[in-house]
Order: structure tokens, then C-alpha cells, then sequence
């Protein structure tokens, strides 16, 4: 049966394994999650220990950040590095516009940013 996908039949098995066991969870889920009385004390919500630890990791990750020389070069090169190179190009531009205008070599009729 497994050669028909392409896979040995052990990979096959930890396949078949793991989709039984999700189905497993699902159900497990669902009967819980259903039961009007079973979750009257979380206000209706099934109550998952892996995702409460996720959340509060989330909420808590600042409080734990500890700065070192990789998250510093991360934060250099995705915050200031883009902005100088952005500030430093629209300098340039400007400033060769402005050096066109001033010298006549752009009509006042061929501008983008005009009075009328």
C-alpha cells in the first residue's frame, strides 16, 4: 500500500499513526467542548494547557528579552539601516531636482509638484 505513495512502509505507519491520533484529539475535543456542564466553570471554553503556556509566553516576551550582539545586529539592520538608506536616497533626488530647477534645465511645465 505505501509504495503506491512513494514512501516505505514505516513512514506509512508513523503516517496512519499520527492522522489516528489527531482524530483521537479532535473527538476528545469536540465531546468536551460540546458537554454543557463539563466547562461551566471556564465560561464554556475548553481549557488547553499548550495554549494558555503559548499565550502567556506571548504577553511575557518582553519581560524576558535580554539584549545581546544578534538581536542588536537584527534590530540595526531591519530598522536603521533601512531608514538611513531611504533618508539618504530621497536627499539625493531632491537634491538633483532642486540642482535641475535652480539651473533651468527642468521647465517650470514639466514639474510634478506645481502651483497651477
Amino acid at each position: 500500500m505505501a509504495e503506491k505513495y512513494g514512501i516505505s512502509e514505516a513512514e506509512y505507519q508513523l503516517i496512519q499513526k499520527q492522522a489516528a491520533r489527531r482524530a483521537e484529539l479532535r473527538q476528545e475535543f469536540l465531546k468536551q467542548r460540546t458537554n454543557p456542564w463539563k466547562n461551566a466553570a471556564e465560561a464554556g471554553y475548553v481549557f488547553d494547557a499548550a495554549h494558555q503556556r503559548f499565550v502567556s509566553m506571548k504577553a511575557t516576551q518582553f519581560e524576558f528579552f535580554q539584549p545581546n550582539r544578534r538581536t542588536t545586529l537584527i534590530g540595526i539592520c531591519s530598522t536603521i539601516i533601512p531608514m538611513f538608506t531611504y533618508g539618504y536616497l530621497i536627499y539625493n533626488e531632491r537634491n538633483g531636482r532642486e540642482q535641475k530647477i535652480r539651473s533651468g534645465e527642468l521647465r517650470y511645465k514639466d514639474r510634478l509638484f506645481k502651483l497651477c
